[in-house]
């Protein structure tokens, strides 16, 4: 019974591993979102950036700091003071002494920042950079889904290669053995057998070469998720429904770009907004601060630090502001604010050119995509013109009207549309990526 339930464990958790090997396009790319090791490290950034808000509040936050000093009088100074105060004769000075051996005090101190213009500033400058960080993972993350999205690609028009090839093997081992037969009973020559079976040693070699292929995207795909590269790994989407989804659907040539759909666009616009920040940041330096404090201390002083019948503690409470006003700086802040000015408008160049780089990005994109679809019929067209030659020297050959060589010829135009057709399939899938990209949708 053991034994038995061992084995279903083993069985379920086989089946729970198994089960983690299909990925949809979809699937891959959350999988590549939450296990990227970019993206691991962007997170990290986030969590960073809430550090620094809290070390950046606490500037402001009151504080409470106690403290305890001991001192020893190994020998107590010496002061002079007229003599006369003493009863002594005028002019001259008499020799005393302040203080005892032993002195132990305890402060307790409260400070608490009241008004500091380029505080607040900052604390708005810090919470945008947290934004900012924000805006930067949504930018890696709309850099996995690209990578993801054509790796995975890569992998489903290998995957159909194999299934064409599949087939045209499959179809040519029948004519190869058909032809045997024929050659057998006399109505076929030697040469037209080792010509069909020379196709079919191409069409495999092309179907191994294919194969290393998907081993090889399978592993890009893999580092683009961040998916272990010794595992395994199965894609549930199938080629041809990605295909229909992209060139079926219809496309506005009108369709305004909106720019703010663009990551990149609103990192520069953060950024903008950050500098805003920190020149205010700057400009708050100039005007002054206020603090409020308050201190209390317990002080024994003692010749014999443990001797009860000696005084005991003194106390002492303090209380007070602090205004710091800036009167001359050296010329620090009017540098800063300098450099503050030229970074903005520095960003607001990089805005202009960006929004013209993403408008000829649009409309080449656009452009490559119309080309694509049209491309994909042409090449449906010439895959259909093909296999209606094919079907025909066939009959011709099997009524003896036609040559084996034209047979083959004819066959390998259907191998060559097939092979254009696929290209150009994915070609349009590729387009409609980059489209998307370009227009921010993806």
């Amino acid at each position: 019974m053991k034994n038995q339930f061992s084995i279903l464990v083993l069985l379920l958790i086989s089946y729970a591993s198994s089960g983690q090997q299909l990925f949809s396009l979809e699937e891959a790319i959350d999988y590549a979102i939450s296990n990227n090791g970019n993206m691991k490290i962007e997170q990290l950034k986030l969590v960073d950036a809430d550090g620094k808000i809290q070390e950046y509040k606490s500037i402001g936050m009151p504080k409470l700091t106690a403290s305890v000093d001991y001192s020893r009088n190994i020998q107590i100074p010496v002061s002079l003071v007229p003599a006369e105060f003493f009863g002594g004769q005028a002019g001259e000075f008499a020799k005393v002494q302040f203080g005892l051996n032993n002195n132990l005090t305890g402060n307790l101190q409260l400070s608490a920042l009241l008004f500091d213009g380029s505080y607040l500033q900052g604390l708005k400058a810090q919470r945008l950079y947290k934004d900012l960080i924000s805006r930067e993972i949504n930018l890696k993350e709309y850099e996995i889904r690209t990578n993801v999205t054509k790796a995975y690609l890569a992998v489903l028009i290998a995957e159909k290669n194999i299934e064409v090839l599949n087939n045209n093997i499959s179809n040519l081992t029948k004519v190869r053995n058909e032809t045997k037969i024929i050659y057998q009973n006399g109505f076929a020559e030697k040469l037209d057998v080792e010509r069909l079976e020379l196709s079919l040693e191409n069409l495999n070699s092309e179907k191994k070469n294919v194969l290393r292929l998907i081993d090889l995207s399978s592993n890009v795909l893999k580092f683009q998720m961040g998916y272990p590269l010794q595992d395994p790994i199965n894609l549930t989407d199938a080629f041809d429904n990605i295909v229909n989804e992209s060139s079926i659907q219809k496309m506005d040539n009108e369709e305004d770009l909106v720019i703010a759909n663009r990551p990149e666009f609103r990192i520069l616009e953060e950024t903008e907004r950050l500098q805003h920040i920190q020149l205010k940041v700057i400009k708050s330096g100039y005007y002054p601060s206020l603090s409020a404090f308050v201190t209390h201390q317990q002080s024994l002083q003692r010749n014999n630090l443990f001797d009860g019948d000696e005084p005991g503690l003194l106390p002492a409470t303090i209380a007070g502001l602090s205004l710091r006003i800036p009167i001359f700086d050296g010329n620090e802040k009017k540098g800063q604010t300098l450099q503050t000015k030229v970074a903005i408008e520095t960003l607001q160049i990089q805005k202009e050119e960006f929004i013209k780089a993403v408008q000829l990005q649009v409309l080449n994109a656009k452009t490559a995509f119309i080309n694509a679809k049209q491309t994909v019929e042409s090449r449906r067209r010439s895959l259909d013109l093909a296999e209606k030659i094919y079907k025909t020297t066939q009959i011709k050959y099997k009524e003896g009207v036609g040559s084996s060589l034209e047979t083959t010829q004819a066959e390998q135009e259907v191998y060559t549309a097939q092979s254009n057709l696929i290209n150009a399939l994915y070609d349009v899938i590729v387009a409609k990526t980059d489209l998307d990209i370009a227009l921010g949708t993806i």
